[in-house]
């Protein structure tokens, strides 16, 4: 008798201090502290073995942590041991198993579940009672989702439209939140938002020199502060930005999207956008079409279907933008979209949503545009691997239409979300686009003609050159792109351009020249985008420069004295045009400046052979864009006219 009553105290002593360290473990779990409640419950289970509160518990906090292999050992040893004991355990086993990449288990469990609902509720005890809500709200709301998801995940062949996933890792990756990215036609240049731990978000950018390097990153801009900044878009052309700017001011509303210039890496003249388009509520995450036609945006304004919906307007003649219209209920659902971006040939939209039947807790989707009526299709789940049954977001394609790039919570990042690139299937990128760029000039001075429009015959699209005098267009390739010009001061221009496939990692180059309309017109020229052929001249040729220099030598004396003799002598000469070029090395504020001085010396060369200071325009352009050797983009073209 002294024995047994020995070993039955030794036994309830256990099995409270099991229910001591049970109780601890909870408490750790509301105060977020997984590590510590991780240790208690195991301590509790390691007591008492038959202690299944304790072990449930040790799986909610493995759980919580993203462990999903002792969640799942934690959880199955609570069905093994007793299979009544909590209906709604096989749902979130389910979960577990969903979000660890085992969807056809998920899927056993989930029905699993759903079966189990026909049982009668007394045989889960007290703890059926306790979760009946929660299931009852599970099954209305989640349970048909969830099995979706898993029979997209289990069937993922059925429905894969992107292959070569990955993460872009670290210094872009943080274990903060990091998304929304958008890359540079080139992919050199990244900008991309960051929330801190205290949710302020910040616009980020990274640069990279070369495409086999990393990027290094920084705070971007100096708007930056305690506020939420960031959620960039930026038009093709490399120099319009827009960005969302979030202030507690009570003359402010909220969260409104602001557009401004990039020059030289700077943003500059930041102006929020008209009051039509920014409403008193939450409007944020600009979209803007390859050719600057169309805005895109996320508002939570009143009027619309639910929660945050999709919105976009169009530029009109005068270069304002339409009133804002919703994109209806093909797109938007009473629940959230959010994150829009639009294909190169601005018929397939992207977006992120929580209300349309997804994978996971926010989903990315496309529509397609039916140009025939204008209106969206209904929207369709892009599927894995892009989705998941985490979060996903802020889908961005680079200017070739194939690499892309999303942010995603899922396991196995640096923490939190996560920007992640690949690559997208060819019946998902759209209709191939070339981005066509130039400059419109004075024939005779070099001279920029600035905001000038540039009507595309048959298209009605507006395009006008910026302060340098550049436009920028997104054509149709292998066809016909007819420009016209009309100025005051010139001559009419009007040509057609034979436009290419192109990589558009820099735009494809062609200048127009106008002449002034005392000088006589000349006939057009052949070639489609040669930089002087538009130019009516009798010579032309190129001096090239060695790397980083603007000396002139040997080599380039011969170049110019070569077209010196050829056009007839010095006293031939009624005109000279010298456009300086440099490669892609280097910042946009050296080339300009290094292009300038190469130009220059041509000229200074000139003046010593004799020919007029007053005769000569000298013009740096800065890099040379399109696929040529760098040593060919080092170079001065000299046009000249003769008398």
């Amino acid at each position: 008798m002294f024995i047994s009553t020995t070993t039955f105290g030794q036994e309830r002593s256990r099995q409270e201090r099991a229910i001591i360290a049970f109780d601890a473990g909870v408490q750790h779990i509301l105060d977020g502290k997984l590590k510590r409640a991780g240790k208690s419950l195991q301590q509790a289970v390691d007591l008492d073995s038959t202690f299944l509160p304790a072990r449930r518990m040790l799986g909610l906090a493995h759980d919580l942590q993203d462990d999903y292999p002792a969640a799942l050992t934690a959880y199955e040893g609570v069905l093994r041991h007793d299979p009544h004991f909590s209906r709604l355990l096989y749902y979130q086993t389910g979960e577990v198993y969903l979000r660890s990449g085992q969807p056809r288990t998920a899927l056993t469990y989930f029905f699993d579940f759903r079966d189990r609902q026909a049982d009668p509720l007394g045989r889960y005890g007290l703890m059926g009672e306790r979760e009946q809500s929660v299931e009852q709200q599970i099954v209305k709301h989640d349970l048909a989702q969830r099995i979706l998801s898993a029979q997209l995940s289990a069937d993922s062949s059925n429905y894969v439209n992107a292959s070569g996933l990955y993460n872009l890792g670290s210094p872009i990756n943080t274990v903060q939140n990091d998304y929304f990215p958008f890359f540079s036609n080139d992919q050199d240049y990244l900008l991309y938002t960051r929330q801190g731990a205290y949710g302020d978000e910040d616009l980020i950018e990274g640069r990279r020199r070369r495409p086999e390097r990393g990027y290094s990153i920084s705070r971007f801009g100096s708007f930056n502060t305690s506020q939420p900044e960031g959620m960039c878009t930026l038009e093709r052309d490399g120099e319009t930005i827009f960005f969302t700017m979030c202030h507690d001011e009570p003359e402010a509303s909220g969260c409104d999207i602001h557009r401004g210039i990039l020059t030289n890496g700077k943003i500059e003249q930041v102006k929020k956008l008209p009051n039509y388009l920014n409403s008193s509520t939450w409007d944020s995450q600009a979209a803007i079409s390859c050719d600057g036609q169309q805005l895109f945006f996320a508002s939570t304004r009143p009027g619309g279907i639910g929660g945050s919906d999709l919105y976009f307007c169009t530029r009109e003649p005068d270069g304002n933008w339409s009133e804002p219209r919703n994109l209806g209920a093909a797109i938007n659902t009473p629940e959230d979209e959010e994150a829009p971006f639009l294909s190169n040939d601005s018929e397939t939209l992207y977006f992120s949503s929580m209300g349309h039947a997804g994978m996971g807790d926010q989903d990315i989707f496309f529509s397609r545009l039916d140009r025939s009526t204008g209106r969206w299709a209904k929207a369709i789940n892009i599927g894995p691997p892009i989705n998941s049954p985490a979060r996903e977001l802020g889908f961005h394609l680079t200017a070739g239409g194939r690499q892309g790039y999303f942010a995603s919570d899922r396991p196995g990042g640096e923490g939190g979300l996560d920007i992640y690139g690949f690559t997208l299937d060819d019946k998902l990128t759209g209709k191939d686009v070339t981005y066509v760029s130039g400059y419109v000039t004075d024939s005779l001075t070099g001279a920029p003609i600035v905001d000038q429009r540039i009507p595309v015959t048959g298209s009605t699209g507006v395009y006008k050159t910026n302060y340098a005098g550049r436009f920028f267009i997104c054509a149709p390739p292998d066809q016909a792109l007819p420009l016209t010009v009309d100025h005051a001061d010139y001559l009419p221009y009007r040509r057609s351009f034979d436009i290419p496939r192109w990589d558009n990692l820099a735009p494809y180059r062609i200048d127009l020249r106008l002449q002034q309309q005392l000088a006589p017109a000349a006939a057009p020229p052949t070639p489609a985008v040669d930089t002087v052929a538009s130019v009516a001249v009798e010579q032309s040729t190129e001096v090239y420069f060695a790397f980083e220099s603007a000396q002139i030598g040997r080599e380039q004396r011969e170049a110019i004295d070569a077209l010196v003799a050829g056009a007839g002598g010095v006293a031939a000469i009624d005109r000279v045009v010298l456009l300086g070029y440099t490669d892609q090395v280097g910042t946009e504020a050296y080339n300009l400046e290094l292009s300038r001085r190469r130009a220059q010396a041509v000229g200074t060369y000139l003046q010593q052979l004799g020919v007029a200071a007053t005769a000569i325009t000298v013009t740096g352009r800065g890099k040379l864009e399109g696929e040529m050797a760098r040593k060919l983009k080092r170079r001065v073209e000299v046009v000249i006219g003769l008398r």
